[in-house]
């Protein structure tokens, strides 16, 4: 029993450290199950600043929306991941489509 409990932590503290250094990489955590060992994580997409573009825009005479419209088209999309941990202590890491 107590050697199970022992293997236990051992993986809890090692997915915590993977979670922790996922959080550094800027994810977020959006849900964390630590009996089951398993996490969603997320990070979130590009912003692009519009009234910067529309100020800018006008200032050359509408040379600078197209511009605009690539950066608004190519922003990168929120991602999720989810994080798991199997019985033998193998990490899983897969991307879920949002």
């Amino acid at each position: 029993m107590e050697n199970q409990n022992s293997d236990y932590e051992a993986k809890f503290q090692r997915f915590s450290q993977i979670i922790s250094t996922k959080t550094m990489e800027g994810y977020t955590v959006i849900d964390r199950n630590d009996k089951g060992l398993v996490a969603v994580l997320g990070k979130a997409g590009g912003k692009v600043n519009h009234v910067l573009h529309l100020i800018i825009g006008l200032c050359t005479c509408g040379a600078w929306w197209l511009v605009w419209i690539v950066l608004a088209l190519m922003k990168p999309a929120e991602q999720r991941i989810r994080i798991s941990l199997d019985s033998a202590g193998n990490i899983s890491e897969e991307k879920i489509k949002i």
